[in-house]
Parts: C-alpha cells; sequence; structure tokens
C-alpha cells in the first residue's frame, strides 16, 4: 500500500507479465484506462462496475448550501457519485451503466477529476439492486 492509497505489484516473471497484458490488463504507470475488451466480452461488465464503485464510489445524503457556512442536508434524497482522473475509462463506465438500463447525470470535469452522479431516486435503487454493491451502504441501510 502506498502513501496515495494504491496498490503497486512488481512482476518479475516474463511469461505471467505478457499473460496479465493479453488479458487486457494495463502493464506500467498510465495516465489514461480503458475497460478490458475481454470483460465487456465475457459479460462481467456488473462486476467490473461493482469493483470500480468499491474502489471509487460513495453513496451520500445529497445537501445544498442555503448561504455560506450553513448546509442544508436532505435526509430522504441520496446521491452515487464515483470519482477518478481516468478520462476513457470514466466514459466507458458511464456508457456502461447507461446500457444498463440506468439513467445517470452528465459527466464532469473539474481539475483534471471526473465526476458520475446519479441522483434520481428510482435509478440509485435500480443501481443498488443490479449492481449490488455489498461494502458501502446507504443511510438508510445503515439503519436497518
Amino acid at each position: 500500500m502506498r502513501r496515495d492509497n494504491t496498490t503497486r505489484y512488481y512482476v518479475y516473471w516474463k511469461r505471467v507479465a505478457y499473460g496479465l497484458a493479453s488479458l487486457g490488463i494495463p502493464i506500467g504507470k498510465k495516465r489514461d484506462a480503458a475497460i478490458p475488451q475481454c470483460v465487456i466480452e465475457s459479460g462481467q461488465i456488473i462486476p467490473f462496475i461493482r469493483g470500480i464503485y468499491h474502489a471509487e464510489g460513495s453513496i451520500y445524503r445529497r445537501y445544498s448550501k442555503q448561504y455560506k457556512g450553513h448546509a442544508k442536508v436532505h435526509d430522504n434524497l441520496l446521491t452515487i457519485q464515483i470519482r477518478m482522473k481516468l478520462s476513457t475509462l470514466m466514459h466507458q463506465i458511464r456508457e456502461e451503466i447507461t446500457k444498463l438500463g440506468i439513467r445517470v447525470n452528465r459527466l464532469t470535469e473539474r481539475e483534471g477529476v471526473y465526476t458520475l452522479r446519479i441522483t434520481s431516486q428510482l435509478m440509485i435503487s435500480r443501481f443498488l439492486d443490479l449492481i449490488g454493491p455489498r461494502y458501502k451502504k446507504s443511510p438508510r441501510q445503515a439503519n436497518l
């Protein structure tokens, strides 16, 4: 585990490295990444999105700032958010989530960080049911 909250693996066997590369796993430090074609072809996109959500996603209560220093929290409204710097991967994730019938907000970019949000409560429910994240629960589920 590194200081920037990432894990780095060193593979010294050429055969293992080529095997990982043949699966579409990026090798070396990358500025951008994409969903490996073998994941899309094998129909494993839902577990892939679940893994991305576990690593880079969050669910929180929606809030708005009425005026400086006073945030209004909406107890009954949730937001799902995924943030990362990988442009191609974020565009692909948005496209794949949309193909699953989940409507997402516009993909935004600020200072090189891309943010994908789902704010429709019906779509959040569909995301939780279909993708089935296990580790991060909504505030409603935490009280159960």
